[in-house]
């Protein structure tokens, strides 16, 4: 009979928790990447809205901060261009700003599940919970209201 109060179970219970862990760290906590449009609704907004992205993806953060905000004045109503300047102010350490952005994504468009579960957005709207910022190694960008 196998011994389950010994070395079996603690091993056991180990890998258990090891396998927790990596689900917990690969896909419980989305990442905040930049959002596209689709070119028919608005395609020269959709263009420097896809160019910000490319500086983005460059590390470019400022130039894609200036695409981004470029479609935004084409079109004030384009929440992915709001989600990602966002974004992009982030990286350049402008939160404040930043916050504004995300907060003008989440009127746009509040059902947008790709906005409302990025850590980045949850982090500076202040809804994310200990955990979620312990695990994206953020924090709150302002206090819960």
């Amino acid at each position: 009979m196998i011994n389950l109060f010994g070395r079996e179970k603690r091993a056991c219970c180990l890998s258990v928790m090891m396998v927790v862990c990596l689900l917990v760290i690969s896909g419980c906590f989305p990442q905040s990447v930049p959002l596209a449009i689709l070119p028919m609704a608005e395609p020269e907004a959709a263009a420097l809205n896809l160019k910000g992205i490319d500086h983005y993806h460059g590390g470019e953060w400022e130039s894609a901060f200036q695409s981004f905000q470029s479609a935004i004045q084409m079109n004030a109503q384009l929440v992915e261009a709001h989600f990602n300047a966002g974004l992009a102010l982030h990286q350049l350490g402008r939160h404040e700003e930043a916050t504004q952005f995300f907060v003008r994504a989440g009127e746009l468009d509040p059902e947008n599940q790709s906005i409302l579960t990025s850590t980045l957005y949850r982090n500076h709207l202040g809804l994310s919970s200990t955990l979620e910022r312990h695990m994206s190694g953020g924090y709150r960008y302002q206090d819960k209201k």
